[in-house]
């Protein structure tokens, strides 16, 4: 359904009904919220109030005129995200986001630390810098990756574009063959909603996001970070770890064989498992 969230509209979905064990997923940069797939969100449900919604810019949700600087912060996706659960009288939640929901995730849990059950930022970009000796990833490999990315020809067209989409997703599926069918499902919600082009205030919303580390160790709600072991995208999994040694409340879950991008049944069953355990030992 579409709702009146922070003065715009955003589309949310729920599963489940008990808010006093409420989830909230958050997607990625240009990822609509189908990127939490159903069943994801049903076994995530059967012991919670799960909510999952679309990005303001993408799906659904209201979008705005691409411009540099944004015309909104990520401070204001961060507001999104509390306005969504006073919308349905939440108190608390476990915070789940993905890439760039992830960094939502992040500033919202240092923001409201009190609504903050706990904090789950998956395939994340290191916001939390301090003092740690993180690793450049080596530039080959970055340039390379940009360079599959920045290949997609744009084509408006589904039937034409979707195997643009495919092609990149193969890359970030990491060494797990591309289930075609979760993929073409995906790209398909994409091209209901969207003007297919790189949607640049996504991208350009997570510049100059301040140093968060000493916030992050004064957190008192456990947090778990996720990471494929060959996402070289947003971070790399030796500084997602070298990270969430250093925080007090924090641990690393490492999905071996995992890039950026989960196109894979096996995957989410495990994503299920894990984060199901987790938060029921909350």
């Amino acid at each position: 359904m579409i709702q009146n969230i922070n003065n715009i509209e955003i589309w949310i979905d729920t599963y489940g009904s008990d808010k006093d064990n409420c989830i909230v997923l958050i997607s990625g940069a240009m990822s609509p919220a189908s990127f939490w797939n159903d069943d994801f969100c049903k076994f995530l449900a059967k012991h919670s109030f799960v909510i999952r919604f679309d990005n303001r810019d993408y799906g659904y949700s209201t979008h705005f005129n691409e411009q540099d600087p944004p015309p909104y912060s990520i401070d204001d996706m961060v507001e999104d995200v509390r306005d969504i659960l006073d919308f349905y009288l939440v108190e608390s939640t476990h915070v789940i986001g993905h890439s760039l929901g992830g960094s939502i995730a992040q500033l919202f849990a240092i923001k409201y630390p009190h609504r903050t059950k706990s904090l789950i930022p998956i395939s994340s970009p290191i916001i939390a810098k301090g003092n740690l000796a993180y690793k450049e990833t080596p530039h080959e490999v970055i340039s390379e990756l940009w360079k599959i990315l920045m290949s997609n020809k744009m084509y408006q067209d589904y039937e034409r574009g979707k195997d643009e989409f495919v092609r990149i997703y193969e890359v970030l599926n990491g060494d797990y063959e591309l289930d075609l069918d979760m993929a073409y499902s995906y790209i398909k919600r994409m091209y209901e909603t969207e003007h297919i082009k790189p949607h640049l205030n996504h991208t350009n919303v997570q510049k100059n996001i301040p140093d968060i580390y000493h916030e992050l160790s004064r957190l008192q709600c456990p947090i778990l970070f996720v990471y494929g072991e060959l996402d070289y995208l947003p971070a790399n999994a030796y500084n997602t770890q070298l990270l969430a040694e250093a925080l007090p409340n924090a641990s690393c879950l490492l999905l071996e064989r995992a890039g950026h991008m989960f196109f894979h049944k096996t995957i989410w069953k495990f994503l299920e498992n894990a984060i199901g355990d987790f938060i029921r030992q909350q």
